[in-house]
């Protein structure tokens, strides 16, 4: 999240609010009621006639394959025969609201159980800017009396801490007054009440705005009803949140979303402001949270439930070469406008059901794996409906290094006028930026694909140190074909590992990406150490490596990325190992606030400076990373520095021991020659050792490959298994390192290499330099840097080429000026033109040194 984004609040809301006055005193209120600590023994043995509220215990809590969701033993569930909603205890909480006694996950409920539980995310359920600081979770109701079963939560306001800063003086501030929510759940009802009491302690009526608020709706999709997927929800009824395998839910205003916003994979609508009279009690329904799935047929047809619409339900089977087809996905749309009704997916006889609106004719699609697609037209009285698609080739592709095999990246590219499928965006659909109808990430290096009838390209890489093969696939429906590509090793990096120390998934507010796909596309491009770098919350990759089997072909190393939202920007924080016995698996605080044990703590943010003391005197020893330090509320941004003359305007943020900056984020030399470059030498002309990494801050695998750019460092192995944290962190702290965009320099003065210090040197020296690149990536020129300034451009020629090993692209000495005050430093890197076709589109090819300090 960015500051401009934020500030944006107060322009698209209904109305702002907030008074500066401090309250008077009114006569004392009744406290409100707490219920029992524990409720009904048997929480999820509800018959139809029952809802239920208690207490689970760990043999409730189902398997949950994402490991997302924040539940644990002794979370109060309210729960009937139907659905459920797990409300945490009170206490410290993981993800953005730290205070407990908020929906943390839910599912169906079958014979007693959860099933299909949700990839739940965060609602923020706000009164103005605040949120409940949580005293006391209790069931107010268990059901036993055949009535609503009913958890209540007791606090006190406070400002959400995590966004403190840009909603103060926008939205209404109720700090410090007495609330409760209480959390409501009727026999047979898909449909949970959250309502809002508070106890007015000020003597004059209060105007206050409400925000509602979701987060981490990435891995959980935005659905509008009538408009399909998309986050834009602006006077929408309401929004469902979709888990296509498991359990969906919607999120209900009493009235349509006003104003909107959508930043980061958080996603805010306004509501009209209500008024809270002076020095009385009151309650409002703040909102209803509606369970259904799986998917969004599943939630279409609970919603419809709920508020008595007539829908009409269709149902058909999808095959492929006379073949039931599981996994397919049916659209419902109208057969002329732009109305989107509902989604299916084929079961393992593939069949689907969907519901639609009683009168509609509509038009269905079926799309199997993004790449095939067949429609039918469904009269407004028809009920059934069946779609076919031609058989797909199967094409087997092995991948090897002419040795033994290896992961590869396969894609297929159209050829000769091919058309891709009509897939529009509010589909919901997977797509891969530039025109790819499909991306494969092959760990085993063999894997079959399904390819529709036509002409396509097959295109075989494994990263940067490989060629590329290109092949022609004639798919004829049914059809099998095998292809045996050998991708030859063309750059041998011995004693060195590439990483990748800033990577998103689905466990971060703002990416969808599952963490093993994630893992996969990085083993297949290559990537030694993807580093996984999520908001606000410590992981690693070492489950997602282990479940592919690919250790030894990558190593998984804890660490974060330390967000202060609003404030002074984001920082990663390598290595650290996840404590799951702590808030977000010990998460570095950059903020004090309120708890229930100290409910006066201010809240506040706390310095740069400090954070990262705190930080370095972690058990682990982190070192911290200077995450893209420019765009809005950023680090170099914050503090005002300036790459001229070294110095910044706030000398009191402006941290003195950090040594890594992340200067190209998913960007290359060129690009950031006058941005991020131009700050990282002017902080070497300064008199600082700072060190350059390279990552890729991918949110989406399908726009932002894992490691272009990456980290590359000498660690003296060849065996990912053998990287310990300590030894990866230290050869990163050195400097000794590159960054590869696809090409790979290597600088030496003497003896010394990146990060090293030579001394003993006349007036001028020379610096050995080699260029390497695979042949299907571009090289230009070598740009020669030296103290800052760039005193030589050489052009790369194809006669360059070593004619014995063609991957050599240029080899020679240099020359360079020692400077006489022993303070100089020496920079080289090469770039190319033509982006980094057919392997990842967009991107341009570069590779850059860390410098070398010469010294007479």
């Amino acid at each position: 999240m960015r500051r401009l984004a934020w500030l944006s609040l107060c322009a698209v809301a209904v109305a702002c609010g907030g008074d500066d006055a401090p309250p008077a005193a009114c006569p004392p209120l009744d406290p409100f009621e707490v219920g029992d600590a524990t409720g009904h023994p048997q929480p999820l043995g509800a018959s139809a006639s029952e809802a239920r509220a208690g207490r689970l215990t760990a043999a409730d809590l189902p398997s949950v394959p994402s490991g997302l969701v924040t539940w644990q033993a002794g979370d109060y569930v309210l729960a009937n025969d139907r659905v459920a909603l797990v409300i945490e205890d009170a206490g410290p909480s993981d993800l953005y609201d730290p205070w407990g006694g908020r929906p943390v996950g839910l599912a169906r409920v079958a014979g007693g159980r959860l099933i299909e539980p949700a990839n739940f995310g965060e609602v923020f359920l706000l009164s103005g800017r605040a949120s409940l600081v949580t005293e006391d979770v209790s069931v107010l109701r268990d059901g036993s009396d055949g009535g609503p079963a009913v958890i209540r939560t007791v606090g006190r306001l406070s400002a959400m801490p995590f966004f403190d800063a840009v909603t103060m003086g926008i939205l209404t501030d109720l700090d410090g007054w007495r609330a409760a929510i209480d959390y409501e759940l009727a026999p047979g009802s898909h449909r949970v009440d959250v309502r809002y009491r508070y106890l007015s302690e000020v003597d004059t009526n209060e105007n206050v705005s409400v925000l509602h608020a979701l987060m981490y709706t990435k891995r959980t999709p935005a659905f509008v009803p009538g408009v399909g997927f998309t986050d834009q929800i602006s006077t929408a009824p309401w929004i469902g949140l979709i888990d296509e395998r498991a359990t969906s839910w919607a999120y209900v205003p009493p009235q349509p979303f006003g104003g909107a916003l959508s930043v980061s994979g958080f996603i805010g609508g306004f509501a009209p402001m209500f008024t809270l009279a002076a020095c009385q009690p009151a309650e409002r329904l703040h909102a209803q949270l509606v369970i259904g799935g799986p998917g969004v047929d599943g939630l279409i047809a609970a919603m419809a439930a709920g508020d008595g619409t007539a829908l009409r339900t269709i149902t058909g089977t999808v095959t492929r070469a006379g073949a039931p087809l599981a996994g397919a996905r049916v659209h419902a749309v109208d057969p002329t406008g732009p109305t989107y009704h509902t989604r299916a997916t084929t079961g393992a006889d593939g069949r689907y059901t969907v519901h639609v609106p009683a009168s509609a004719a509509v038009r269905l699609i079926a799309v199997a794996e993004s790449t095939q697609t067949a429609e039918a037209a469904v009269a407004a009285n028809a009920t059934t409906a069946d779609l076919t698609l031609a058989a797909p080739a199967p094409v087997r592709i092995t991948t090897s290094d002419g040795d033994a095999a290896i992961p590869a990246r396969l894609q297929l590219l159209p050829v000769g006028g091919q058309a891709l499928p009509d897939l529009p965006e509010h589909f919901g659909e997977t797509r891969f930026a530039g025109n790819r109808l499909k991306v494969e990430f092959s760990v085993s290096g063999d894997t079959t694909l399904a390819v529709p009838p036509g002409t396509w390209e097959l295109v075989a890489s494994r990263g940067f140190e490989h060629d590329v093969v290109r092949r022609p696939v004639t798919a004829v429906s049914g059809v099998a074909q095998r292809l045996d590509l050998v991708l030859p090793r063309v750059i041998d990096t011995p004693g060195v590992m590439c990483g990748d120390f800033h990577i998103h998934t689905w466990r971060s507010n703002d990416s969808g990406d599952d963490a093993t796909w994630k893992v996969a596309s990085a083993i297949a491009d290559g990537l030694e150490l993807p580093v996984r770098s999520e908001h606000e919350y410590v992981a690693d990759f070492s489950a997602e490596i282990a479940a592919l089997g690919a250790g030894a072909w990558a190593r998984g190393l804890g660490s974060i990325e330390l967000t202060s939202f609003e404030v002074w920007g984001h920082m990663g924080v390598f290595p650290l190992t996840p404590d799951p016995t702590k808030v977000n698996a010990g998460a570095p605080a950059w903020q004090t606030f309120p708890s229930a044990d100290d409910p006066d703590a201010p809240l506040t943010t706390l310095s740069p400076v400090a954070v990262f003391d705190a930080v370095r005197a972690r058990p682990e020893a982190p070192v911290v990373i200077i995450n893209h330090p420019r765009g809005g509320a950023n680090y170099f941004d914050y503090v005002g520095f300036d790459p001229a003359t070294g110095m910044v305007t706030d000398a009191g943020a402006w941290d003195t021991r950090f040594t890594l900056v992340e200067v190209f984020n998913d960007s290359g030399w060129r690009s950031n020659r006058d941005g991020t470059v131009r700050d990282w030498l002017g902080l070497l002309k300064a008199g600082r050792k700072i060190f350059a990494v390279g990552s890729s801050d991918s949110h989406s695998i399908t726009s932002s490959p894992v490691g272009y750019p990456r980290t590359c460092m000498q660690v003296g192995t060849d065996d990912p298994r053998a990287l310990t944290p300590n030894g990866v962190r230290d050869a990163l702290a050195a400097g000794h390192s590159t960054i590869s965009g696809g090409i790979y320099v290597t600088a030496r003065v003497g003896t010394g290499g990146p990060g090293d210090t030579v001394t003993g040197l006349g007036p001028s020296s020379m610096v050995a330099v080699e260029v390497r690149a695979a042949p299907w990536v571009d090289v230009d020129a070598i740009e020669l840097v030296v103290d800052g300034e760039t005193v030589d451009t050489v052009p790369i020629m194809p006669g360059d080429a070593d004619p014995t090993d063609p991957a050599v692209r240029w080899r020679g000495l240099l020359p360079i000026d020692v400077r006489a005050d022993g303070g100089g430093f020496v920079v080289v890197a090469a770039y190319g033109d033509r982006a980094l076709e057919p392997v990842h589109p967009g991107r341009v090819p570069f590779g850059v040194t860390n410098p070398i300090f010469v010294k007479p």
